[in-house]
């Protein structure tokens, strides 16, 4: 598949060019997203899913450099076994839970403990975390890990409600609860995903400026495409 970021960008930044006002968004992927939980997930097409639901520790530009997301600032120790990270302040999970360094703290014991979590090898060479402060986190390491950052800039950084997944605990995905700018709804498995715009700062980002809803039809080829080409015009239909 060679779908990238930067096409669901295009695609997004499509739907808000002509308009003004809010709208909704119909986007047809080229296959089926598996359980919508980042430490469950194994598809490409999933990540595309949690672009619109989950941030982040870390993003990556497409020149492949790291940048904030939830955590604005970070710094090694001399030997490398020491990542301290300083959190963004005044982030909420879409059910009202705070984001803090509790709750990073608890999701990298979830990636790592969870017995379904596909995330342990990426988050293997963490020993332990210290909670320093409301928003300030350190991660202990066995060793120095060049991929951390990079692992923190995909599924093993993509933090979701620690309240939300105690309760839910393997079935999180069935009603997946993260801090992005857009909240889950419903899926109707292979038809639609629904999410909902929830976050004011990305009325800051172009390409939320003009969506309420995204509806997301994950089915397996053109069929799928066809049938959400019937319910209206599609803004983007991703390739294989």
């Amino acid at each position: 598949m060679t779908f990238r970021k930067t096409t669901l960008l295009a695609a997004l930044l499509s739907a808000t060019a002509f308009s003004a006002q809010a709208a909704d968004f119909r986007f047809a992927l080229e296959s089926d997203p598996d359980v919508l939980d980042p430490d469950q997930s194994r598809t490409f097409v999933g990540r595309i899913v949690y672009a619109a639901l989950c941030d982040k520790l870390v993003d990556i530009t497409p020149e492949l450099e790291l940048v904030p997301q939830l955590a604005t600032e970070w710094s090694w120790n001399e030997d490398g076994t020491q990542l301290t990270m300083k959190l963004r302040e005044g982030v909420t999970f879409h059910d009202g839970t705070p984001f803090d360094a509790e709750a990073v703290a608890a999701n990298i014991e979830r990636s790592q403990t969870m017995e379904e979590s596909r995330r342990k090898s990426e988050v293997a060479s963490i020993t332990g975390t210290e909670v320093l402060g409301a928003q300030e986190i350190r991660i202990d390491l066995a060793q120095p890990d060049a991929t951390l950052l990079a692992q923190f800039a995909d599924r093993a950084g993509m933090m979701v409600s620690p309240t939300a997944a105690a309760e839910a605990g393997a079935d999180f995905g069935l009603n997946p609860v993260c801090s992005g700018p857009f909240k889950f709804e419903e899926r109707v498995a292979p038809d639609k995903i629904v999410v909902s715009f929830k976050d004011p700062r990305a009325r800051r980002a172009l390409w939320a400026l003009a969506l309420d809803y995204m509806e997301i039809g994950d089915g397996l080829g053109d069929d799928i495409q066809e049938r959400l080409l019937s319910l209206g015009p599609l803004k983007e239909a991703s390739d294989g």
